[in-house]
């Protein structure tokens, strides 16, 4: 009688829990951010959006008020412009950044300890080129300076606060690159 590992040998092949470096809670939280296309149709960009927020468990603001219960989002859709996103201690990802698209108004977006931001999240944040004011992300491990650099899409940042980003190698220099293309905007 062989042991297993004689067959991976063989075969030339790591077995599968090697091959996967990501954990089971990975890919249950990748579910929480895949859209919903038909219900992201139904009840529009905005809203899709508050709820992937939500059901990772940050909070959304709209000009009506503030919300960080799921069960609390407004039934009545017509008049709901999502304005500010919390999504500090979050597990959004890049899967879930496609809510973003076409919400025009979201000014502030907050992303502190969120464990899956990285510099493809921040590709991802060129939708918002003509809505965000005020962005911040803070103790995001995966972030590069590469991903950093990839903000200078967001023409229209006023305050951008970078801290606690250990994946950023030359801060300072980063800082001072951004500073040339967004000029106007504060960063800190």
């Amino acid at each position: 009688m062989y042991p297993i590992s004689y067959f991976f040998k063989t075969l030339k092949a790591k077995p599968v829990i090697e091959q996967s470096k990501r954990s089971l809670y990975y890919w249950i939280n990748l579910q929480f951010n895949v859209v919903d296309r038909d219900r992201r149709k139904l009840i529009g960009p905005d809203l899709s959006c508050a709820e992937w927020i939500l059901r990772n468990g940050g909070s959304v603001k709209w000009k009506k008020g503030t919300v960080t219960d799921y069960n609390e989002l407004p039934q009545d859709t017509k008049d709901f412009h999502l304005n500010e996103i919390d999504a500090s201690d979050t597990n959004i990802m890049k899967a879930g950044f496609e809510h973003f698209q076409g919400c025009k108004y979201i000014e502030k977006l907050k992303l502190h300890k969120c464990i899956y931001i990285n510099d493809e999240c921040l590709q991802g944040l060129h939708v918002l080129k003509d809505s965000l004011k005020h962005l911040t992300i803070s103790s995001c491990k995966e972030v590069t300076d590469a991903g950093i650099l990839q903000l200078i899409v967001l023409k229209k940042l006023q305050t951008l606060v970078l801290a606690d980003l250990p994946g950023v190698k030359n801060m300072s220099v980063t800082i001072q690159d951004l500073q040339k293309c967004l000029g106007q905007c504060k960063i800190q």
